[in-house]
C-alpha cells in the first residue's frame, strides 16, 4: 500500500469534507487544512479532481504557490482524476512541467 498526504477542504456547495491526496513531500499520512498546506505537497495536488459524494459535483483543485499556498476549488465536468506518478519528461506533462518551471524560476 502506498503512502500519501491529504488535504481536507469543505465542498463549496454542501459543506461536505473533500479529500485531495498527494504523493509529493514526506508522505507520512499527514492531514492538512488549506491554511497549513506545505508547498511541496500542494504541487502534487494541483489540478486533481474529486467528486463530492453528497452533491455529486466535481471539483478541480487549483494551487497558487507563492510563499503562501492559496487553494481554489473550481467546478468541473471532468471525472475524478487520480494522477499517479508525475513524469515531467512525458509529452502529456510537458506543458505542466513548463508551467511549474516558470512558477519556481527554473530553467
Amino acid at each position: 500500500m502506498g503512502m500519501f498526504d491529504s488535504l481536507y477542504v469543505n465542498c463549496p456547495n454542501c459543506g461536505n469534507e473533500l479529500e485531495f491526496q498527494s504523493k509529493s513531500g514526506v508522505c507520512f499520512l499527514y492531514s492538512y487544512k488549506k491554511n497549513n498546506l506545505p508547498t511541496e505537497v500542494a504541487m502534487g495536488m494541483d489540478g486533481n479532481i474529486v467528486k463530492c459524494d453528497f452533491c455529486n459535483t466535481n471539483f478541480k483543485l487549483e494551487c497558487k504557490i507563492p510563499e503562501v499556498v492559496k487553494i481554489k476549488l473550481i467546478k468541473t465536468n471532468k471525472k475524478e482524476d487520480y494522477r499517479g506518478n508525475y513524469n515531467p519528461d512525458s509529452l502529456k506533462n510537458k506543458k505542466e512541467n513548463k508551467r511549474l518551471r516558470k512558477m519556481f524560476g527554473l530553467k
